[in-house]
Order: C-alpha cells, then sequence, then structure tokens
C-alpha cells in the first residue's frame, strides 16, 4: 500500500512540475502571432552620430549634432529599424534563456521575418547640385551595423557597401547601422542625403537629411 501511494505522489509531482513548465515556456497568443506572422517593422529613425574610441581601443557610437561634422573625418548616417514585434519576441526569447540556463541548456533561435529589406537607395546632393546616386558597390558611402546609439556600448567595426549589407540582411532587416560617408575635399561642401529602403511587401521608407556642412 506504501508502494502504491508513493508511485502515485511521484507521478502527481512529476505532473506537476511538468505544468509548471509549460506554464513557464508557453507563448501568449500575441507572441504565438508573431511567431506564426514573422517581425515586420513599424518605423525608421533617423540621426546624427560620430564615432570614437574607448579607453581599450574599440569604437564607440554616440549622437553627433548635426553642426559638428565640419573637421570630423566622415559623415555618419544613424539609422533605428524600430520593431515592436522584434522586440516584443526577443524579450520572451531571453525569459526562456533564463530558466533554459539554471537547467545548463542553449537553445538558439531562429527569428522569421514577414517585413525583409530588399534594397537601399542612397542619393546624394552637393551644394546647389541635383541628387545623385550612389552605386551600390560603391567605396565612398559605407555601412556600419552598431550598437544602439545611446548604449555606450563597445563593438566591431565591420563595413559593408551598400551591395554586401542587402546580402547580409537578406531575409531580415537589421536593428542599428550608420551611413558613413567619407569623401571629403580641400573646401567645405553641403550635402544632403536621400535614402530609400523598400521592403519585399511594397513597403517603402523615404528619408532626406538635413543639410550638412562637411
Amino acid at each position: 500500500m506504501r508502494k502504491l501511494l508513493f508511485s502515485i505522489c511521484v507521478l502527481l509531482f512529476a505532473a506537476c512540475d511538468k505544468d509548471d513548465a509549460n506554464t513557464e515556456t508557453e507563448p501568449s497568443a500575441d507572441i504565438q502571432a508573431i511567431m506564426d506572422k514573422g517581425i515586420t517593422i513599424d518605423t525608421i529613425a533617423l540621426k546624427y552620430a560620430t564615432i570614437y574610441q574607448s579607453s581599450d581601443n574599440f569604437p564607440i557610437i554616440k549622437p553627433n549634432p548635426i553642426n559638428q561634422f565640419v573637421d570630423k573625418n566622415e559623415i555618419l548616417v544613424y539609422f533605428d529599424f524600430i520593431s515592436s514585434s522584434r522586440d516584443s519576441l526577443l524579450n520572451y526569447y531571453s525569459k526562456i534563456d533564463e530558466e533554459n540556463y539554471e537547467k545548463g541548456i542553449v537553445v538558439d533561435y531562429a527569428l522569421k521575418y514577414n517585413d525583409r529589406l530588399e534594397s537601399i537607395s542612397i542619393e546624394v546632393k552637393k551644394n546647389n547640385g541635383e541628387f545623385f546616386k550612389i552605386n551600390d558597390d560603391s567605396n565612398a558611402v559605407k555601412l556600419i551595423p552598431t550598437p544602439e546609439i545611446e548604449s555606450q556600448h563597445t563593438f566591431a567595426k565591420y563595413e559593408f557597401t551598400i551591395e554586401e549589407f542587402i546580402t547580409r540582411c537578406k531575409n531580415s532587416f537589421p536593428e542599428y547601422f550608420v551611413l558613413a560617408y567619407d569623401d571629403k575635399e580641400m573646401e567645405t561642401n553641403s550635402y544632403i542625403f536621400r535614402t530609400t529602403f523598400r521592403f519585399n511587401n511594397n513597403k517603402k521608407f523615404v528619408f532626406n537629411t538635413q543639410k550638412i556642412n562637411f
């Protein structure tokens, strides 16, 4: 009889433990909807930035007033791809990671994107001239993935042409990056950049910078 009661208790404990585990990891209806549909883009924010070296010689990005690009090495235009669905999903996965860490489990998650970046068009207007398009394979413009502009995190500085960056972002879209323009001549010029982002589902975002003296 004691053996039977012990077996029942073990079974009940295992069932309760299993139910608790399901409760901890079971996605909400909103999270499940994101998993099913895929991550979407809400909007893109534009800011101006500069990159400096940390004390241990790693790059750090920070905001830069638009009137302080003169005498700098390059113009940096920062783009923040804002996605509440991606933030929600990453927050959900981080909670699961905390649970798995306690159990000694490491899981790699593949994010599904409903919105996917297909092209970036960059045009430059110099002084009072017309806008001209930068070729996708041009080295005059480099796209550099970065941390969030206010984070003060160091990062590895990898530079891509537009063409290389689009290949890197295949089937997704980035979080943060800067457009770096380094084509400075001896005399000071003014520049306006027009950047167009096109996605797979006819979404399009177009941004014109303010006039930048450089």
